[in-house]
């Protein structure tokens, strides 16, 4: 069979919500902040405007807003994680984006 094939063992969701990234055991508490591109089971790809302090293999305690609905039963939250950095990817050299590939070292934690 010729053609491209996916790696991947979990399909992507497409998830556009404010991520805050900081960077485990740094002593300046370093951060950064991006938007979600996509999410699953085993990572998460950011994008950031920022230059991220950030090199493959790093640890990063990810927190991503969950926006509540605008129905009753609906409530918003949080979800973290403990991720590893995979790789950094220019995704827009003029604008300064970046691209960062994580991988989940701990299963996300939903707070409500």
């Amino acid at each position: 069979m010729g053609g491209d094939s996916e790696r991947r063992k979990h399909r992507r969701l497409l998830v556009r919500t404010g991520t805050v990234c900081r960077k485990v055991g740094s002593l300046n508490d370093q951060a950064f902040v991006g938007k979600s591109i996509n999410i699953s089971p085993d990572g998460l790809l950011v994008e950031s405007g920022q230059t991220p302090a950030a090199d493959a293999g790093e640890l990063f305690n990810i927190e991503m807003d969950v926006p509540g609905l605008d129905r009753a039963d609906q409530i918003g939250g949080k979800v973290s994680a403990y991720a590893k950095v995979v790789r950094i990817i220019e995704a827009d050299e003029k604008a300064g984006k970046k691209q960062i590939a994580f991988q989940f070292c701990s299963r996300p934690q939903f707070d409500i």
